[in-house]
């Protein structure tokens, strides 16, 4: 598989997935349809169903056991997915575990028995070279695949289904994943409301600092973290990652026992104080009265956000800088973050 896609999969006999109307079926001649994918119908958000081995004709209907969500904008894409069942409790529940108990919840709920991934998150840039879409990574939760990409043929693209195949290396068989959308892309359900126009919020935002409005203090977070927000007419992803966290390839991660694996992946997310130094999350979103209003996480590095929904009150946005302020911390503090805009 692709490295955006790198993930464990178990694959079920199934019948093969049904293609759009008018498309090719699997594993038919392509070569001798015309390559015209619209790039704006893939802007938006979708969620991969299936993966299919044109091979074997193997189906693994993935959508039953992982949630995983793919975010494109017009240069962006943001692509996080999560394994179900996985727990964690609430942060003032974890603050009374003791060290040992804390790296063992997190450890579960990232990492199965053999040391691989149950959570996933990653984002770069995209480009569309008639029917293949090329991408790089910049952000990661492997810091190895930092600056790599690769390349997948878009076999079709609709309002509601989109569904691309892998370009494998010799010998290895064409996976086709298969995609519903989730969004409204370009139906945005409410008009501009004072200075705020919501149509300006789509697109990929880094978040480049924040400050403390009781302390005045500032934090140039562009300068130690990459942080992306995101956002279509509906749905919003977020994913940071520390800069200088230790690259591990896969070569060297396989040469690893079981145990110093699970070590080495996990810290690639929490350092040796149980903080985080990765983070992937999604959800959706609508604007009311110039706040933004998150619908309920669907996506969480940390499972007990899942579900909670949250108000941010917009204080800038235009087609060049957005500004939020979060709800008051336990201490009272507010935080306000700017975001610039990349996309």
């Amino acid at each position: 598989m692709t490295p955006r896609h790198a993930t464990a999969t178990l694959l079920v006999l199934a019948t093969a997935c049904t293609p759009a109307p008018d498309q090719p079926a699997p594993g038919a001649d392509e070569s001798a349809q015309p390559a015209a994918i619209d790039k704006a119908k893939l802007h938006g958000v979708w969620q991969i169903m299936t993966v299919t081995n044109l091979e074997t004709g193997e189906v693994d209907s993935i959508a039953n056991d992982r949630t995983i969500w793919t975010h494109y904008t017009d240069s962006h894409w943001t692509y996080v997915w999560m394994d179900a069942g996985r727990e964690g409790s609430t942060p003032a529940e974890f603050a009374t575990l003791a060290p040992e108990a804390q790296h063992a919840e997190n450890r579960a709920k990232m990492l199965d028995d053999e040391g691989e991934w149950r959570f996933w998150g990653s984002g770069g840039e995209w480009w569309l070279d008639g029917d293949m879409m090329g991408y790089t990574n910049v952000v990661s939760i492997e810091p190895y695949q930092v600056q790599m990409g690769g390349v997948e043929k878009v076999v079709y693209v609709n309002d509601t289904a989109y569904a691309y195949h892998t370009v494998p290396a010799d010998g290895e068989a064409v996976q086709e994943y298969t995609h519903r959308r989730l969004d409204t892309m370009g139906e945005l359900a409410v008009t501009r409301q004072g200075d705020i126009d919501p149509a300006d919020l789509r697109g990929n935002w880094q978040i480049t600092s924040t400050r403390n409005l009781a302390t005045g203090e500032v934090d140039e977070v562009w300068q130690h973290r990459t942080a992306w927000f995101h956002v279509t007419d509906t749905h919003w992803t977020y994913v940071w990652m520390k800069k200088g966290r230790p690259v591990v390839t896969p070569g060297e991660l396989g040469r690893m026992a079981p145990e110093q694996r699970v070590t080495t992946r996990y810290a690639q997310i929490w350092d040796d104080r149980n903080e985080p130094v990765f983070w992937a999350s999604g959800g959706t979103y609508s604007i009311v009265d110039s706040m933004f209003v998150v619908g309920p996480r669907v996506l969480s590095i940390e499972p007990h956000w899942i579900g909670v929904e949250g108000e941010e009150p917009i204080t800038r946005l235009d087609r060049e800088a957005y500004v939020y302020r979060s709800p008051p911390r336990a201490d009272g503090a507010v935080i306000e973050t700017t975001h610039r805009r990349i996309d």
